[in-house]
């Protein structure tokens, strides 16, 4: 039993009003809504919709969006104002190859005209998409987009050509980013360019969330740059509020040019956040005229930065960083390394050019592979810049190095168990867990033919290399034979961020069916007629789900889709229980599945105690973590079916979340978590 994985993921919770100390009885009302009024019903009866745009089918509204077949239905998005806060999907891949300079009719073109709406890429790739300008600013396929809700999910864009001149906020996806999500989408190929604020997926980020994307694209501009975003500014925490906005497992690969404040992932980050990422392009500069450069991040302002890695060059004049170039104001850099050659006149350090005032923890570089045996170029009010934490290429790729400093690593205990990290102990630098698709021997984020070819060299031998060593022994039996063909096949044509290699085969709930609608509706579904809780017994149940108000599914904090599961709880001398009961009930023997799997995400304000899952009323299964409804980042709970032992898995009738200690009531906790994504696994 344990934590897998730690991802980042879209919302922003204001948690600065939580009474710890919840009221169940007053917690909310659950009357029915409003009725339309007349004239609004005659209106649209009457009327239809005014302007509407000529789509291949859909209604803009969440449960049936616009769908886009054709570059002519894209282009039609940005022409009318009315589509801003529409829902789209996209269905075909695309090719824009037949707009050039200004053609293409970018959705969102201002602070104050932006994308509000929800487009869902499907998986589906836009081509060439190219737009010209000298000096026009909020430019890319979207220019401008926000306000909570906003989100752009699942799309490729393959070889961009964006070239905005001295304009500024420009990205092949996003120019301007702000209060909104980017989940699971990539650039690559192609070039953005532009002056202030230029990434390679977005220009400018403000109070959002970038989750499980990439670039391979070139990027190149004068101030604040960077290989997947320009400039990442979260000033939420300046008025005392909790902030769950971050990047997080996202990469670049490509090389980054400019002047000031120039990053191989992010130019600067200011009070923002990035988890668990990398970065391995080089970061180009004139010598003389350039500051601020790092592999990863050029400047880090009050930001923190955790579980990242880069292996790029970095050149500069003054402030360059293997890592980062300049860390102020409390930016704290934490279990990250760099092994790139760093290069400059001044302030030149192998992880960190100046470290001003911020704090370095459990970090490395490597000395000997960068050119430098000097952490930090130069350190002032800071904390953490050790040269002896330098080291060798043969150090940098054995694991005891960075276990002795409390690093993560699958199939180890003692540091942790969200698997972070793992490591081909002797042969390669540690990588992150998350990167790894089945099969993409060459490490390109593609299956193909290159793959096919490496794995067919080594047909019949003995391999015994796993998935992160690249090693062809895809089921680990000590030969490369036909069911490890068959674990191929099963990944070819695969491409973007890695996704679990565990096979779903059960969803038992993935809280996107819920709705506000009044009781007397029969299409009724509300969270809480759905999974039982204490509200009308608070005496003896300390569990309230849903929000107040509607929606009462949660839409600004969830891990994936569009909702997830608020859950209020009181563990003072009592259990919260919340219960989903299965009719008819589920046969979880015959599906083969191994593990179920929840996701969950707490606040630091949370009072502690025991958070278990119990089956059919039986036994509870708790989390290993004391703390874990402190956790604030989605967190995934993986369990291990064999640890219900006395349920009847051929019989599941009910699945219940549970807070406080069953087996001796005592002084808990009380708090607010919310629940997504629960699914049942089995391993391929």
């Amino acid at each position: 039993m344990g934590q897998v994985g730690v991802l980042g993921e879209a919302g922003e919770e204001d948690m600065a009003g939580l009474n710890t100390n919840v009221s169940l009885s007053e917690h909310r009302r659950r009357g029915g809504g409003c009725p339309m009024p007349l004239i609004l019903v005659l209106a649209v009866f009457l009327f239809g919709r005014a302007g509407g745009a000529e789509f291949g089918g859909g209604t803009g509204i969440p449960d049936d969006p616009y769908l886009i077949y054709t570059a002519e239905q894209l282009n039609e998005i940005g022409t009318d104002l009315e589509n801003l806060n529409k829902h789209f999907k996209l269905m075909n891949d695309i090719d824009l190859g037949g707009y050039t300079g200004e053609d293409f009719n970018i959705i969102g073109t201002s602070y104050s005209q932006r994308f509000s709406g929800v487009f869902d890429g499907n998986g589906k790739r836009i081509h060439n998409f190219t737009y010209t300008s000298k000096d026009r600013d909020y430019v890319g396929l979207f220019g401008s987009v926000g306000r909570k809700n906003a989100l752009i999910k699942n799309l490729g864009l393959i070889d961009v050509n964006i070239d905005a001149g001295e304009g500024q906020n420009v990205g092949s996806l996003v120019g301007n980013l702000r209060e909104a999500t980017i989940r699971g989408c990539y650039a690559r190929g192609g070039s953005v360019s532009g002056d202030n604020d230029v990434g390679g997926l977005v220009g400018y980020i403000q109070e959002s969330s970038i989750a499980d994307s990439y670039t391979a694209v070139t990027v190149s501009g004068g101030n604040y740059v960077g290989g997947l975003a320009g400039h990442n500014w979260d000033f939420t925490v300046r008025f005392g509020e909790k902030s769950t906005n971050m990047i997080s497992n996202c990469c670049s690969t490509g090389s980054v040019l400019g002047k000031i404040s120039v990053g191989g992932l992010v130019g600067n980050n200011h009070e923002g956040k990035i988890f668990n990422c990398y970065s391995s392009g080089n970061v180009i500069s004139d010598r003389d005229s350039a500051w601020i450069h790092g592999g990863l991040v050029g400047r880090n302002s009050e930001g923190t930065i955790t579980n990242c890695y880069s292996t790029g060059n970095v050149s500069g004049a003054m402030d360059v960083g293997g890592l980062v170039g300049h860390n102020t104001q409390s930016g704290k850099i934490t279990n990250c390394f760099s092994t790139g050659i760093v290069t400059g006149r001044r302030q030149v350090g192998g992880l960190v050019g100046s470290n001003f005032d911020g704090m370095v923890n459990a970090s490395f570089w490597d000395s000997q592979a960068s050119g430098t045996n000097i952490m930090c170029g130069e350190q002032m009010r800071g904390t953490g810049c050790d040269d002896g934490n330098g080291m060798t290429t043969a150090q940098m790729q054995t694991g005891g190095t960075f276990l002795e400093a409390g690093w993560d690593f699958v199939a180890e205990r003692e540091n942790g168990v969200e698997e972070i990290w793992s490591i081909c102990d002797g042969l390669d630098y540690p990588k992150l867990e998350w990167q790894f698709i089945t099969g993409d021997f060459d490490g390109n984020y593609r299956v193909n033919f290159v793959d096919f070819a490496i794995f067919a060299e080594r047909w019949l031998s003995s391999d015994s290399g796993f998935l992160g060593c690249r090693g062809a022994d895809l089921t680990n039996d000590g030969k490369v034979g036909i069911d490890d063909l068959r674990e191929f096949a099963s990944n070819w044509l695969a491409e973007g961020i890695p996704s679990p290699t565990a096979v779903v085969c059960l969803i038992i709930d993935d809280f996107e069916s819920y709705n506000d609608l009044d009781p007397s509706d029969p299409e009724n579904n509300r969270i809480f007629d759905t999974w039982l809780d204490g509200y009308d017994n608070p005496l003896t149940n300390g569990s309230v789900v849903g929000n107040t108000n509607p929606p009462y599914a949660e839409r600004n904090i969830v891990y994936c889709g569009e909702q997830s599961m608020p859950y209020y709880y009181n563990a003072i001398f009592k259990v919260a229980k919340a219960e989903l009961r299965l009719s008819p009930p589920q046969n979880w023997a015959e599906k083969g599945a191994e593990v179920l799997s929840l996701w969950f995400h707490g606040d630091s304000m949370n009072g502690v105690t025991p958070m278990s899952v119990v089956l059919n009323g039986s036994t509870a299964v708790y989390h290993d973590n004391p703390e874990a409804t402190r956790i604030k980042t989605w967190t995934e709970w993986i369990i291990g079916l064999q640890e219900f032992t006395d349920v009847d898995l051929a019989n599941i009738s009910s699945i219940a979340i549970c807070l406080g200690d069953q087996s001796k009531l005592q002084a808990g906790g009380t708090g607010k978590i919310f629940f997504d994504n629960i699914r049942l696994y089995r391993s391929k």
